[in-house]
This record gives C-alpha cells, sequence and structure tokens, in this order.
C-alpha cells in the first residue's frame, strides 16, 4: 500500500500580510525608514544631519585606513544607543549566503588592529519579535562594527565591500523587515585587556545598513473583509489542495489569481483559484514556500514547508 507523507508544515496561522505584489524578481537596496531610534551616553556625532546620514548606501569615500568621519554620512548612537532600521515597503528574504550588511567606520590602526565600536544585531518581521543573532563578547565575531567599509567597492558583494554580514540562516528566519543596532562598545572599553580596547572609545557609528535579496510590498488599496480565514488549505501526498467556500467566492469580482512562491521569491507556480483547486508539488524541492491567493486588493498569505 502506498505510503503517504506529509509534505506540508504550517509554520504560520493564516494572516493578511500587505503584499500589492509579489514578484519573480527581487533587488538590493539600503535600509530607507528609522523605525526608532534611542541615543546612547557621550558621542553625538552627526545628529544635525539625521536621520539621512544613516539610510541608503555607505559613504564612498570610507577605506579600511580612511574611515568616514563625515557627519553627512555617518551618525554616532553614543554608548548603548539603539536603532531600528528597514524598509517601509519591502520585505527582506533570506537566500543562500549572507542576507544583509551593517557598516559602521571600523578602521585600522597604525599598529595593524582594527579599531571597533562593536554593536549586537537583531532582526524581526514585525517590528515586535525580534531575534538576536548569536555573538562573542571578546572575539566580537558576529558583531557588526569590526570590520572596515571598502567604499569603492558594491555595498551589495559582501566579498569586497568590508562592513560586517548577517545570514538570516543562522538564526532560522526566513524573511526580515526591520534591524535592530544596539552599540555593546562597553563590554570593550571597560576591559583594558580586551583584545580590541581602545581608550577613545565613544560608541557605534551607524554608516548604513544594506539589504541584497528584497521584495517589494506595500499596504492594499481596497479591502472588503478579511479572506485568510476563510481559505482552507489541506495536504495529502504531493497534491496541494486549497477551497475557498462558495460564498466568499462570490464577492470577488475581478477573480481570483495565485501564486507558490520559493523563498527567495522565485514563482514557482501560477494559478487561477476555483472554489477547489488541487496542485501537484511532487517535482518541487523540498523546502520553504509562500502561497498568495489574490482577489480585487485582497491578499491571503501562508507560508508552507515541503518535506
Amino acid at each position: 500500500m502506498k505510503q503517504f507523507l506529509t509534505r506540508c508544515l504550517f509554520l504560520l496561522t493564516a494572516q493578511i500580510l500587505t503584499f500589492q505584489a509579489i514578484t519573480a524578481q527581487t533587488y538590493g537596496a539600503g535600509a530607507d525608514t528609522v523605525f526608532s531610534v534611542k541615543w546612547g551616553m557621550g558621542q553625538d556625532f552627526g545628529r544635525s544631519n539625521f536621520p539621512a546620514n544613516v539610510l541608503g548606501l555607505p559613504d564612498t569615500s570610507a577605506r579600511a585606513n580612511r574611515p568616514s568621519n563625515n557627519p553627512a554620512q555617518v551618525c554616532s548612537l553614543g554608548m548603548g544607543g539603539e536603532i531600528v532600521l528597514g524598509w517601509k515597503n519591502a520585505m527582506l528574504v533570506n537566500r543562500t549566503g549572507a542576507d544583509f550588511s551593517v557598516f559602521e567606520n571600523a578602521f585600522l590602526r597604525f599598529d595593524g588592529k582594527v579599531f571597533a565600536e562593536p554593536a549586537k544585531i537583531a532582526v524581526s518581521r514585525d517590528g515586535v519579535r525580534f531575534v538576536e543573532f548569536p555573538f562573542d563578547s571578546l572575539s566580537l565575531q558576529g558583531c557588526a562594527g569590526k570590520t572596515p567599509t571598502n567604499g569603492n567597492e558594491s555595498p551589495f558583494n559582501p566579498r569586497v565591500s568590508g562592513g560586517d554580514s548577517f545570514d538570516l540562516a543562522t538564526i532560522g528566519m526566513d524573511s526580515i523587515r526591520f534591524v535592530k543596532i544596539t552599540d555593546i562598545s562597553a563590554i570593550v572599553l571597560n576591559n583594558p585587556r580586551h583584545p580590541f580596547y581602545d581608550p577613545t572609545i565613544t560608541g557605534f557609528d551607524v554608516d548604513a545598513l544594506v539589504g541584497f535579496s528584497l521584495v517589494p510590498m506595500q499596504p492594499r488599496t481596497s479591502v472588503a473583509m478579511p479572506i485568510s480565514s476563510e481559505i482552507i488549505i489541506k495536504t495529502s501526498s504531493d497534491i496541494l489542495t486549497i477551497e475557498i467556500p462558495q460564498g466568499l467566492s462570490a464577492q470577488a469580482h475581478s477573480g481570483w489569481s495565485g501564486s507558490l512562491f520559493n523563498a527567495h521569491g522565485a514563482s514557482m507556480l501560477d494559478f487561477a483559484p476555483q472554489t477547489f483547486t488541487a496542485l501537484s508539488v511532487g517535482h518541487l524541492a523540498r523546502g520553504a514556500y509562500f502561497l498568495v491567493v489574490r482577489s480585487e486588493g485582497q491578499y491571503f498569505f501562508r507560508k508552507i514547508l515541503l518535506l
């Protein structure tokens, strides 16, 4: 007797997300929004140019031995300061390798050591629940603010750009919109025996946050009723079924459309949902996918995992 395996594990409850469109094409960009900031103690360099100096791309004049010192390009958080940056109308999705880089004005001192003012990094999809990247307080591995910026290289290529890059897969995240940068320079400044100790440390200086694989999103322009709680998803072996109640289907004036995207934003299947739709997914690689069903400005979104 043929053994049936459950292919899809629902990782999120049904929810309406704010996607106006999801395309197969992703793009790279610097952060465009400051969602919150809490200034720390001491240094206030660049505050008069805030927030423009922390948005967009890193300072192109920065080099390993010549860090950015332009207040129009960087802004100090101060000791213990914290900022949340991100994208107003886009979601950063996980892909193979690094997903974003944080740029500070670290530099090589005359003795060859790095002048580092570290920060810890946490990320979030909703701006409420943040997941922190692990870091080592001595080596500063996993921190931002320890690698000089190469402003003459592409900020979208972490192999040459400098800055400190982060991979969402490290913490099991598939997509985010918010990045929290929290200065932890005190762990260096308060320990003269620390490998990165320097008595002139004054706190993390934000240059830029750059995402490598963004998917556009924007608020819906028309909402007749929530559809996420009405649509039923079921799986059996290699078949994914979508059931739209007849009463709900009758309310759609411009018809339904649907797509299944992989974790990198590439469209795997496009379909026109009926009251009952069965999709063959046996040929797809195992992994995370995003199901989107659209109708007249309404969006049903669910993440599934093919096992």
